[in-house]
């Protein structure tokens, strides 16, 4: 028998991935003008907070009289294009930002905000076509010895910290 062993020091809840959210962030004309260097004015809009682990996917931008101003690790620049598809990653913060006295009403952008993708070095995959192939989550305190773990079991309170990790083991008889 083929043995397939990972070990996990992460806890299994970090394995959960939090759904998607589709989010809509406005600057109507209506908000209090602000004044910027050379006479223009802008009214400031709603603004997204792109999680630490995440990224938001412009899904569409409606901005003839307006931009997006994204700040990320320190840095904030002025976004024009309308190109869906565009991609912020997180930590990062996007706001609709429109020019006063404008004819178009709203500013408007929408984005697909997601977790990062969970890392292909930290998951398993049973391929298809795999055979018959047992998976086993296990538990040591001491990274020697391991005993079977129970799935969705809250492990409180412990003196010792706890490791998981998942076996594989390939061409198990049924």
């Amino acid at each position: 028998m083929k043995s397939l062993l990972v070990v996990f020091l992460l806890s299994f809840a970090s394995l959960l991935a939090a759904p998607a959210q589709v989010i809509t962030i406005v600057a109507p004309t209506n908000d209090p003008a602000m004044s910027i260097p050379g006479g223009s004015t802008f009214n400031l809009g709603e603004t997204l907070a792109v999680p630490t682990n995440g990224f938001a996917t412009l899904k569409s931008l409606l901005a003839p009289n307006g931009f997006l101003r994204i700040r990320t690790k320190g840095i904030s620049y002025d976004y024009y294009n309308d190109s869906v598809g565009f991609t912020i990653a997180g930590p990062a913060t996007v706001q609709v930002i429109q020019y006063s006295n404008t004819i178009n009403p709203v500013t408007l952008a929408t984005f697909d905000v997601q977790p990062s993708p969970f890392p292909p070095n930290k998951a398993l995959t049973v391929g298809a076509y795999s055979g018959n192939v047992q998976v086993t989550m296990q538990m040591s305190t001491d990274l020697v010895n391991w005993t079977p773990a129970v799935n969705a079991q809250i492990y409180t309170n412990s003196p010792d910290a706890r490791f998981f990790r998942i076996q594989l083991v390939t061409n198990v008889a049924p």
